[in-house]
């Protein structure tokens, strides 16, 4: 009897143990927003965004974004043409869209999604250094799975310091017509 009830002790805490580590690996949602800010900082490294990414920037970015997201960037810089051939303040031409700081930011991590009413959310923290300066903040990504995969729905601004932001949301910021 105490050899069955050790055997189901190790069974049960084997299976516990398993089924915690697959739920860990088993984050696409996380994955999917870790995966898009790694994409986003080397473009970054590379070849500086600054306000909205211009259509070669948009592109190397362009997989991580639901559709619809996607068409309204294509929008956005439609419109930001349009006021610049009409000698008007062409919005979202500075700044860092991504994320709550116009300063972009130095490290990033992101923590494990949860379920939300668009499909999943994760926070996501970052820090920036500048000038011997360091400026924390989470902001939320919002992701929804769109043919198998999980994919960038929005991004939520929560950084007090972020005036022009905080409340505010990437498909909110851009998703202006007219714009100017």
């Amino acid at each position: 009897m105490a050899k069955l009830l050790a055997m189901l002790t190790l069974c049960t805490l084997f299976s516990m143990q398993s089924a915690v580590a697959a739920k860990e690996e088993k984050d696409e949602a996380r994955n999917a927003a870790t995966q898009f800010y790694q994409d986003y900082a080397a473009l970054q490294n590379t070849n500086k965004v600054t306000g909205l990414p211009n259509m070669t920037q948009l592109d190397a970015i362009a997989q991580h974004f639901i559709p619809k997201l996607h068409r309204i960037f294509y929008i956005a810089l439609r419109e930001q043409h349009r006021c610049k051939t009409r000698d008007k303040h062409a919005p979202w031409t500075s700044g860092d869209i991504f994320s709550s700081s116009d300063e972009g930011f130095s490290t990033f991590s992101v923590d494990p999604s949860i379920a939300n009413q668009f499909g999943r959310q994760a926070t996501v923290h970052f820090k920036l250094d500048h000038n011997g300066i360091s400026k924390t903040w989470t902001d939320e990504v919002v992701l929804r799975k769109e043919n198998g995969q999980w994919m960038i729905y929005d991004i939520e601004y929560h950084a007090p310091f972020a005036a022009r932001k905080t409340g505010k949301s990437l498909q909110s910021t851009i998703d202006k017509n007219p714009a100017c």
